[in-house]
């Protein structure tokens, strides 16, 4: 059986006295995709950055390699990779090969950390865009960065904010292949995204986030997909 990885259990967390979460629980195994959906603004973008640490839940507990998320930081950080929903709120280097180097060279030294970025580029197909600053780059060439910025460090769990949105089929190749070449690599992946085609494509399981409260799809990807759901 595959290891679990990711593990939140009754997660309840908000904003000043309003929450947005309510028991929200999920898991996530070795080489598994799980994938959240929901409407805007129904909490998505919170529950991954609960997920990766960056906010506390009010009550309940992220489990990560199962400890508690909270007793392990700031080190389980370099096992785990997050993109954001807008790539510009993640990016602060001067070249896109620093932005996507910047973990794995502080993670393995400069050797190892550059060539673990040239590789995420090569598998994206953003090779030729390095020596450009990310704020110069299209809608859609910034989302493979952040991508490969939150992947090149080779983590084991990564969270991934609508890594599709905005792209054209061209690009959505990229993105869902690379993102298919993590998950037979072992990793854990869990995205947040209202792409039904990413889901039909590479969801193991999903998980309908709606009040708060999150509730599994049980029924086959196939299912899922006929009924659009």
């Amino acid at each position: 059986m595959r290891r679990e990885v990711l593990r939140a259990v009754s997660i309840t967390f908000g904003y000043y006295s309003e929450p947005v979460l309510l028991d929200a629980s999920l898991d996530a195994r070795e080489g598994e995709v799980v994938a959240v959906t929901g409407p805007t603004g129904s909490g998505k973008t919170t529950l991954l950055m609960v997920l990766a640490g960056l906010l506390r839940p009010w009550s309940g507990e992220v489990y990560f390699m199962g400890r508690p998320v909270w007793e392990r930081l700031p080190e389980a950080r370099r096992h785990i990779g997050v993109m954001f929903q807008n790539p510009d709120d993640m990016f602060f280097n001067a070249t896109v090969l620093d932005e996507i180097a910047y973990t794995a060279v502080r993670a393995y030294g400069p050797e190892a950390g550059l060539k673990m970025a040239r590789r995420a580029a090569e598998e994206l197909g953003i090779s030729h865009l390095l020596d450009r600053p990310p704020y110069r780059l299209s809608g859609g060439q910034k989302r493979l960065v952040a991508l490969a910025a939150a992947a090149a460090h080779g983590p084991r769990l990564l969270l991934l904010d609508e890594p599709t949105t905005y792209l054209d089929e061209e690009l959505w190749e990229l993105a869902a292949s690379y993102i298919a070449r993590q998950r037979e690599r072992g990793v854990s992946i869990v995205i947040a995204t209202h792409d039904l085609e990413l889901i039909c494509r590479l969801a193991d399981r999903t998980y309908a986030l709606r009040g708060g409260r999150l509730s599994e799809w049980r029924p086959g990807r196939k299912k899922l997909c006929i009924c659009g759901l």
